[in-house]
């Protein structure tokens, strides 16, 4: 894909921070101002909740904004560097930063990582209080390697102790700026420390949505609101595609998925330790991210019926091998969401070839990118991740040109990787940019050629992809300025092909608002 000369400029501009003479503000300051004037408002980019957002919000004033975590309770005091924080406001807040943030941050828990890498923030991770073996981004695991993040964890100790409690209060005692960016369920009330409860949303826009408080953070929400709206853009462009395909279909005739997982550790029954198989309960579509990827490509997942099976300490429901071969063994797909289904057919072979699916070789994982990236480079690329379930539902439309990144098919695919970190292109200081985000509505598909010339298939979708091995899935990338600058071109077997690129590229390459 090219950019001219003249979109690219506009790109940069409109993303672009400045502060004009008389302090008009024509995007949000990315340096503190000077000649601080009370009655200008220095954001004039906000980001707006989506509509079944519920748990986040951002209140704006001239200098500075609240943002408020309501599943955890906290608000936090952001202003603006260059002014002052109000004195009636700041004992109110759990926090009160100085922004654009620049002490760095902490991350917990993976899911943190993905919308610093989409604003391009990589560099400002500073230590990783998770264990590293489930970081999946190439480009942090290379500043890990290189010493620019730190990893305070100790094996012995996963779930805490006296070592880590004394490395965590040394960290911070070095890094007396840095923020500690706290799960759900994670300590909110620490100093220092922000709660991000995107997992607890209803709906995967609302959970994609929390990368708006990542960009109040460092105030970036013209970059964050563009990337929000061509994400989802795409992914209710795929929703009209899969209505349109199941439209004229028996309510029998619709796909149907079967999606279950096993535990063999970890359940318990009356203190007892037990196992079995965790099948999807979907009683609404917004019930769990893949109940309404589902119905959003006009599937339906096969639930576990009212009263069947054995409830656990904690009130979570299990099949036993029995009734979970009575209710799958005649799904025609079987989506088996982690990374260890090797192990548990061949402990269950007997039980498991009796499935159709089985059978058929229609079983798939979430290793399409490696074993542990679907808990972290996934929520990067909710569209992607439902285009790829249409898919194997076969509702994305004759004529598609989707190739499946996230489910990998377990007896025919190898698993997949996210490649390695161009660290010579310097992709570590640019956006990342997810491969396969484009979605063609059903009626351009359905559209006739209009030219009466041969149209190579290279050049009518410069961004389709020619290897099939879904590890491997690449599209080009070029973007050429028409200026005395360089031209800049990414070519395909480069591991930042359309990965990574510089933010206004990748905001005017991949997130194009569909009509």
């Amino acid at each position: 894909m090219k950019l001219s000369s003249a979109a690219a400029l506009a790109v940069l501009a409109a993303f672009s921070s400045k502060v004009h003479a008389h302090n008009h503000v024509e995007e949000n300051p990315q340096e503190c101002v000077e000649d601080y004037d009370p009655d200008t408002d220095y954001f004039p980019s906000k980001w707006v909740p989506d509509e079944t957002t519920d748990l986040l919000t951002v209140e704006y004033f001239n200098s500075y904004k609240i943002v408020t975590n309501k599943h955890a309770d906290k608000s936090y005091l952001l202003y603006q560097c260059g002014t002052e924080p109000p004195a009636d406001e700041v004992d109110k807040h759990h926090l009160v930063l100085s922004i654009p943030h620049r002490g760095g941050v902490v991350t917990t828990q993976t899911p943190q990582i993905p919308p610093m890498e989409l604003l391009g923030l990589r560099r400002e991770f500073k230590a990783n209080f998770n264990n590293p073996k489930y970081v999946s981004s190439p480009c942090l695991n290379n500043l890990r390697d290189a010493g620019d993040v730190v990893d305070v964890y100790f094996e012995d100790e996963s779930w805490g102790g006296p070592k880590t409690d004394a490395a965590r209060a040394e960290f911070m005692a070095e890094n007396p700026d840095v923020i500690v960016l706290a799960g759900p369920f994670g300590d909110a009330a620490a100093d220092r420390t922000m709660a991000v409860s995107a997992s607890q949303e209803r709906t995967n826009v609302a959970t994609f949505d929390w990368i708006g408080m990542y960009a109040a953070l460092y105030n970036l929400e013209g970059q964050a609101n563009h990337i929000i709206a061509g994400t989802k853009s795409r992914y209710e462009c795929s929703a009209r595609n899969a209505a349109s395909v199941v439209a004229d279909l028996p309510e029998e005739e619709k796909p149907t998925i079967l999606w279950a997982n096993y535990f063999s550790s970890g359940v318990k029954v009356g203190g007892e330790p037990a196992e079995g198989w965790s099948v999807a309960e979907c009683p609404t579509d917004d019930h769990t991210y893949y109940c309404e990827s589902a119905a959003h490509c006009g599937a339906s997942i096969i639930a576990r019926p009212e009263g069947v099976g054995f409830q656990d300490d904690y009130g979570y429901w299990y099949l036993t091998d029995e009734e979970f071969l009575e209710l799958g063994k005649d799904a025609e797909t079987f989506i088996f969401p982690s990374s260890n289904f090797g192990d548990i057919y061949n402990s269950k072979k007997e039980i498991l070839d009796q499935f159709k699916s089985v059978q058929n070789e229609n079983v798939y994982d979430t290793q399409g990118q490696g074993e542990h990236a679907w808990q972290e480079t996934r929520l990067a690329e909710y569209d992607v991740v439902t285009q790829d379930m249409c898919a194997i539902a076969g509702t994305t439309g004759p004529g598609s040109l989707h190739v499946r990144r996230w489910f990998r098919s377990y007896f025919k695919e190898p698993i997949g990787s996210l490649g390695a970190c161009d660290v010579d292109g310097g992709e570590i200081d640019l956006a990342y940019v997810p491969a396969q985000a484009q979605c063609t509505p059903f009626e351009v598909m359905a559209e006739p050629q209009q030219s009466d010339e041969p149209v190579d298939d290279a050049d009518a979708v410069e961004e389709e992809t020619s290897d099939e091995d879904v590890a491997e899935e690449k599209p080009e990338v070029e973007v050429v300025v028409d200026t005395e600058e360089p031209e800049v071109e990414v070519e395909e077997d480069s591991p930042a092909s359309f990965r990574s690129v510089g933010l206004a590229a990748a905001l005017a390459i991949a997130y194009p608002i569909i009509a």
